[in-house]
């Protein structure tokens, strides 16, 4: 074969597959990007608990994934496989602190290579800063790459700077503006990437309020008693009940810290004397009713949690409703400047979230609800309004489907798929039938990881599941037709003893297949 430039092969391939394709003509790429994002706080995804006009509207004039999924759930490691396009021991990455190897391939900067105009603002949260795999940058600095909520500091080439406001609201702004002073003459590729709703939740002052009369319905799991899983999965540090402080916004009313400014918490210290004012007059009301319902000894056993969860799910979701509104800006700006219709528009997170259940609020397991993420697309002309598509797919897929948009032939080195066949009703004649994950970020029974957790790997197809805790020679399968909410682990029934073996088989043959 032969080697031709990035942007020869780009021009070449547009004449194969859609005839004379000049640069102007290729689609504009916007990718947006949260953290931590349930699918059950997102109004078009069955079951959602809260509304999501703005989110909602992209999987309206696009389409909806039902079975999204990361190949490891944890947030860098999954940005890295979103960039490479492979599994987590291909690309390096294979937990928080992991060094990412910046000179490796990435779909940015092939798109940069092929004409397109590349940048990045928001939350990088990568082990070593971008170098040149966007030709522009600006990211959340500081709290070990998470930055902060209020007032945050972004670095980029040139330095690093603070500015005054919400993150999200602050994202928005800088995309925007990024949008506005581009060059109208090339393609653009811009991922705006949120903190929200990752943890310390702290929504912006226009959505600090609501919801404090309304009750948000509980997952069935929440008092999950693990009574089918391994003994280590109820013992991991990630229980709603265990939170408390500041984690749940309680913290000294504002009279307490005025006549006490050693009261004063750090989070609250990070904020303009207006924006901690906001926040006192929302949250001053809900901790003084804490401290009632103390003193009553309201808060007590199963009481307490369900207090605790919403108060933690409450919080969750105005930063949500905080991000829609964002999201909004976005969607009519696009409408304004006549962008929408040849824009690839997409939108996912990093991981999936635990938001109750099994009374939990964290990720890296291989259960569904972290192993999920949201991911909607809107590409006018390409894929039908209201699609909705229920194919395996991960977030490896992400950068073939990116290369592929602009023309270009995806490397054969790469795990992920592109996407574009999906999109068609008929859809492909041949799809994945199953996925691989591993999670490497946990420990062993002589020394526990973070959270507690322990370190496992999967295969998951459209009806079973297979889990394997290797370090403890231990093995979970679901049923998820029969038991969607994964509480009945049938590794031990006879009736299921061939389907588990062959899935054995084929994680062997995944973990080959996906290893350096």
């Amino acid at each position: 074969m032969i080697n031709l430039k990035p942007t020869v092969r780009a021009v070449l391939y547009g004449l194969i597959l859609c005839g004379p394709l000049k640069a102007e003509d290729r689609p504009n790429i916007l990718f947006l990007f949260s953290d931590d994002h349930a699918l059950r706080t997102i109004g078009a995804y069955p079951g959602s608990i809260n509304q999501t006009p703005n989110l909602d509207r992209i999987a309206e004039e696009g389409a909806l994934f039902t079975h999204s999924f990361n190949v490891n759930s944890i947030c860098c490691p999954s940005r890295a496989a979103i960039l490479t396009g492979k599994h987590s021991l291909a690309n390096g990455v294979i937990g928080n602190s992991s060094k990412w190897n910046g000179s490796q391939w990435v779909y940015p900067r092939e798109l940069g290579e092929t004409g397109y105009q590349t940048g990045l603002i928001g939350k990088w949260h990568l082990k070593g800063n971008p170098t040149d795999e966007f030709q522009t940058w600006e990211i959340l600095s500081g709290k070990g790459g998470q930055g902060s909520y209020f007032n945050p500091t972004f670095l980029s080439p040139q330095g690093e700077s603070q500015v005054t406001g919400h993150s999200t609201q602050i994202i928005t702004d800088k995309a925007l503006d990024w949008l506005k002073k581009r060059n109208r003459k090339k393609p653009f590729l811009l991922c705006a990437q949120y903190k929200v709703p990752h943890i310390h939740r702290l929504p912006p002052p226009d959505h600090m309020s609501g919801y404090d009369d309304y009750e948000f319905p509980v997952p069935k799991t929440f008092f999950d008693d693990f009574s089918t899983r391994s003994p280590f999965v109820s013992k991991t540090w990630m229980a709603l009940k265990g939170m408390k402080g500041h984690v749940l916004n309680i913290a000294p009313l504002e009279s307490e810290i005025e006549t006490n400014p050693n009261l004063i918490p750090p989070f609250l210290s990070e904020m303009t004397t207006k924006q901690r004012k906001a926040w006192h007059q929302a949250y001053d009301p809900r901790n003084k009713r804490y401290r009632e319902l103390e003193k009553q000894h309201k808060l007590q056993g199963d009481e307490r949690n369900l207090y605790v969860y919403q108060r933690f799910i409450k919080d969750y979701v105005r930063c949500i409703d905080g991000l829609d509104a964002q999201i909004g800006r976005i969607l009519r700006f696009l409408d304004e400047e006549g962008l929408a219709e040849n824009t690839l528009l997409l939108y996912s997170s990093d991981q999936g979230f635990f938001t109750g259940e099994h009374g939990w609020a964290e990720k890296r397991w291989m259960y569904e609800e972290s192993f999920k993420s949201p991911l909607l697309i809107r590409w006018p002309k390409v894929i039908e309004p209201g699609t909705v598509i229920d194919d395996l797919v991960q977030n490896i897929d992400l950068a073939p489907t990116f290369i592929r948009a602009a023309g270009m032939d995806v490397p054969k080195s790469l795990h992920g798929r592109p996407l574009q066949p999906l999109f068609s009703k008929a859809g492909p004649k041949k799809w994945r039938e199953e996925i691989l994950y591993q999670y490497f970020d946990g420990g062993n029974q002589q020394k526990p990881g973070p959270y507690n957790m322990p370190r496992h790997e999967g295969i998951r197809n459209r009806r079973y599941k297979l889990i394997s805790f290797y370090e403890y020679d231990t093995w979970e399968f679901y049923d998820l037709r029969n038991d969607p909410n994964e509480l009945i682990n049938l590794i031990d029934d006879s009736s299921v003893k061939a389907k588990i073996e062959g899935m054995k088989k084929r994680l062997v043959v995944l973990k080959e297949r996906f290893s350096p």
